[in-house]
C-alpha cells in the first residue's frame, strides 16, 4: 500500500494493480494512473480511514478475481463495509 497525494487520485481515492490468486487484477484507472505491480495507492488525505479503504478494495481485489466486472466488484465491496460497519 502506498500514498499518493491527493491531486493524483482525486478522481478515484483509491486503485491498485496486483497479482491475486495468479491472476493480474486491475481496473482501467491503473494505467491512466500507471500504479506498478503489486501496489494498492490511496489518496493521502484518506490516511484516517485506512483501514476501510483498504478493506474496500481488497474485497473488491477479491471479486474481481472470482470474476466480477470493476462496477460489480465495486459494489459488492460496498455492501461488505456496510455490513462490517
Amino acid at each position: 500500500m502506498k500514498y499518493v497525494p491527493h491531486e493524483l487520485i482525486k478522481e478515484y481515492n483509491a486503485c491498485y494493480r496486483v497479482v491475486y490468486q495468479g491472476k493480474l487484477i486491475y481496473p482501467p484507472a491503473a494505467d491512466k494512473l500507471g500504479i506498478p505491480l503489486n501496489e494498492i495507492w490511496i489518496s493521502e488525505l484518506l490516511r484516517p480511514y485506512e483501514r476501510y479503504v483498504l478493506f474496500h478494495e481488497l474485497r473488491e481485489i477479491k471479486h474481481r478475481a472470482e470474476g466480477c466486472s470493476v462496477e460489480e466488484a465495486h459494489k459488492k465491496a460496498l455492501e461488505l463495509q456496510k455490513v462490517r460497519e
